[in-house]
């Protein structure tokens, strides 16, 4: 009996020794309290559950809360570090003991002007990164703007001033979302001129364009990617955005309209960085596709002119489906309140269907944002030539923020460098070959729209003729 005692108290230790081992040895979860660098957020993690709080120098009101995955996912923690993965960022986090006193746990709306409009210059102040490229005095802006707000300053008034700002800073994303009460008494009060084409106008001229040169055009989400083999052996590809590419098992034949509608019904369903994911699993596949059944293309043509952008991760699995080396191709890096955070580094990866020929590349003042990310990244590559002319020039990500008001903004916040150290914001990318297109939108569709109706295009012309030239040496 006292050994059969013996053992059980034996084995007791032995069970509760194990489970103290397993305790300790456990890795703590990211619960807590994380301040992020360079992007004036704090974030409550609580199991799958995010807090987002903005901050700034006067403010720190909860803007949203949602699943992590709507956020980003955690890529790897310790116990003061977290970094979370947001498309093709790195986020990096330190952690806090506490919410700092100036947060308020609920969002609360204030409505005061003088406080929001000290808050929004006070974000651009510490975030905005092109005050220097632009030439702008950030303080000498305040001074002249300040003094015209006052506690009766009406909601038109305020958002007059901040349209006033904006401007200023001509930045195609830096924005400004109102309710549309207030949007609409801004616009009765100035005489904006209407575009002489609508996004419908340039998709079918665009559309236009591919099946003058492509016998068989084929189209991929109502548009978003045409393609084919013109003559020389030549395989073109048109990609006008780098969103709405992912494979939603759509009805093939949908035009535009219905195709919009349909395919953000689909992916509003989805958590954000899976449907980030699905954006790239999209333009890999058909990419794939078009590789695989153009065996006798013998070069290609990117068309970009009418690519206006969307998602960087997508621009940058274009590039790897015509790139045969793994190799760095730019850096970024955020605005902190004095400089910059430590750049993040991006590589091209070749995917493992790839095309290693010549390519050429056409761009026109509305390759922007997302689609300038991949043209900036084939200046890496050797086998690229861009056609065309120099690119909108606005690289960085959009920095999303909320006034106390609830009033919400975008701002760029982030520096593009090329592998020399180059910054091409507000500037743009020129081409190797310079057309003389249009930075107008109209005027250059325009010019397009001539040059169809005289049966030609200049930019597809001069990769033909360039290629050509190339075969013959």
């Amino acid at each position: 009996m006292k050994n059969i005692k013996i053992l059980l108290i034996f084995t007791l230790l032995f069970v509760f020794c194990s489970c103290n081992y397993k305790i300790s040895n456990e890795k703590p979860k990211p619960d807590g309290i994380w301040k992020q660098i360079g992007y004036g957020n704090i974030i409550e993690l609580n199991d799958t559950l995010i807090s987002v709080y903005n901050i700034s120098k006067q403010d720190c009101n909860l803007s949203f809360k949602e699943h992590i995955l709507d956020f980003g996912k955690v890529q790897n923690y310790t116990k003061d570090t977290l970094t979370i993965q947001h498309g093709n960022d790195e986020w990096l986090f330190t952690r806090l003991e506490k919410l700092p006193n100036l947060c308020k746990p609920t969002s609360e709306l204030n409505h005061d002007p003088k406080i929001n409009f000290q808050v929004f210059w006070d974000t651009f102040n510490e975030h905005y990164a092109s005050f220097d490229i632009k030439n702008i005095d950030w303080k000498e802006i305040y001074k002249k703007y300040e003094p015209k707000v006052n506690e009766n300053t009406t909601d038109l008034e305020l958002y007059t001033i901040f349209r006033e700002m904006i401007e200023l800073l001509n930045d195609g994303h830096v924005k400004m979302e109102v309710p549309e009460k207030i949007e609409n008494e801004f616009k009765n009060q100035i005489e904006e001129q209407e575009e002489k084409y609508s996004k419908l106008d340039e998709f079918k001229l665009n559309k236009e364009i591919a099946e003058f040169y492509v016998d068989s055009l084929r189209n991929y989400n109502a548009g978003m990617v045409r393609y084919g083999l013109i003559k020389e052996n030549i395989g073109y590809i048109q990609i006008n955005s780098m969103l709405m590419l992912a494979d939603y098992d759509l009805e093939k034949d949908l035009d535009l309209r219905n195709f919009y509608g349909q395919y953000w019904e689909k992916a509003e369903n989805r958590k954000d960085e899976l449907q980030r994911q699905d954006e790239v699993d999209g333009i890999n596949k058909i990419l794939n596709s078009i590789i695989k059944n153009l065996p006798q293309a013998k070069s290609y043509i990117l068309d970009l002119r009418f690519n206006g952008g969307g998602k960087d991760a997508v621009a940058l699995d274009i590039l790897n489906h015509f790139s045969n080396k793994e190799k760095l191709a730019y850096t970024k890096k955020a605005r902190i309140k004095k400089g910059f955070a430590n750049p993040q580094k991006f590589k091209i990866i070749p995917s493992e269907n790839h095309f290693s020929g010549n390519v050429y590349l056409l761009t026109s003042h509305l390759t922007a944002s997302a689609s300038e990310i991949l043209v900036l990244a084939s200046l890496a590559n050797s086998n690229f030539k861009r056609i065309g002319s120099t690119t909108e020039g606005i690289f960085s990500s959009t920095l999303d923020k909320e006034l106390p008001n609830g009033w919400e903004y975008e701002l760029s916040n982030e520096v593009y460098q090329d592998l020399n150290g180059k910054n091409y914001e507000n500037i743009g990318i020129s081409a190797d070959y310079q057309l003389e297109y249009s930075t107008n939108k109209d005027i250059f569709l325009d010019q397009l729209s001539a040059d169809l109706q005289n049966k030609k295009d200049k930019a597809i012309d001069l990769a033909i003729e360039l290629e050509r030239k190339q075969s013959e040496k």
